[in-house]
């Protein structure tokens, strides 16, 4: 079974870090950058948890040159990156290659669909955290559960990815409902990433600051709102436990937005808040917080230059 990650950002190198553990894969981790792709192939990766470090060999390969055909494509690009990424690795893509998104946001398998049916696409959410702290070095600051789920409940392919998981030690299970694992997922995003980055702070800060949980409630409220129009519903006091519980497990890590900000990269919020306010539109309901958000991000984006 061939396993190719395209994308080796923190989250790319966590979960290859696991998949190296399956002796029966043949894994391969594709990224852009050159210098991080012999860097990996010099010194391997190196994960760094409970205090301990540890150096993991993977194989490392550019992405977009001479790409071919593998079993099962794993995509940690960012949300708006994703087509691009798919069409200058279209070679990656065969006849019966099964596509899996961990990303963050709403509507990847959008971009996703247009290289391959929905029948072939995994989606799923992890409550992993992981910190980039240089080329194929990380830190592993919290575990979580990895969730999965397809558009058809009937397809195999969810089980072909839990398989490549076992004996790694990776905490992975499935749901039959795909649309409330997307919203489940959002749901958390929409609150951590867009707060931690403009608040330059690790994730736990949410859940012990009075002022910083208020604003996560005010935003979750108005995300529960237009899930429930979209015919997804949710117990509020469940979905904010459950937030301040991945702020508290993960309180020494940095969200991915929080890290875009620290390397000046654009973020992934047109397709977190910024979906949330699309589609309140779309149900004519009011989400003043979260627009304010999208807009503060993107004025923060817009202000790296001037720094």
């Amino acid at each position: 079974m061939k396993v190719t990650i395209l994308g080796a950002g923190a989250m790319g190198c966590l979960y290859a870090s696991y998949l190296a553990r399956n002796p029966e894969l043949e894994l391969v981790l594709a990224d852009h950058n050159p210098e991080k792709v012999a860097e990996i192939n010099r010194s391997g990766l190196v994960k760094e948890e409970s205090g301990r470090k540890f150096r993991i060999p993977v194989k490392a390969v550019v992405s977009g040159e001479n790409p071919v055909p593998t079993d099962v494509l794993m995509l940690f690009v960012k949300a708006h990156q994703t087509y691009d990424a798919l069409k200058s690795n279209a070679g990656m893509i065969g006849p019966d290659t099964t596509v899996v998104s961990l990303q963050n946001g709403m509507g990847n398998y959008v971009e996703i669909s247009k290289f391959v049916p929905l029948n072939r696409i995994v989606i799923g959410t992890s409550n992993h955290n992981s910190t980039r702290l240089g080329y194929g070095h990380f830190l592993h600051a919290a575990d979580g559960k990895t969730i999965i789920g397809s558009f058809n409940p009937e397809s195999s392919r969810v089980q072909q990815v839990k398989d490549l998981f076992n004996g790694t030690g990776l905490d992975i299970t499935s749901s039959p409902d795909v649309r409330r694992l997307i919203w489940r997922k959002l749901l958390i995003n929409m609150s951590i990433n867009p707060l931690t980055m403009l608040l330059r702070v690790k994730n736990g800060f949410l859940q012990a600051d009075r002022p910083g949980w208020a604003c996560v409630c005010s935003i979750v409220r108005e995300g529960l709102a237009v899930a429930k129009a979209d015919g997804v519903e949710f117990d509020e006091a469940e979905i904010l436990e459950l937030i301040r519980m991945i702020s508290l497990l993960t309180r020494s890590g940095c969200s991915s937005m929080y890290q875009d900000l620290q390397n000046r990269r654009q973020t992934e919020i047109d397709f977190i808040n910024g979906t949330v306010v699309k589609l309140a539109r779309k149900y004519r309901i009011p989400v003043p917080c979260n627009a304010l958000l999208v807009n503060m991000v993107h004025a923060v984006e817009n202000a790296y230059g001037e720094a």
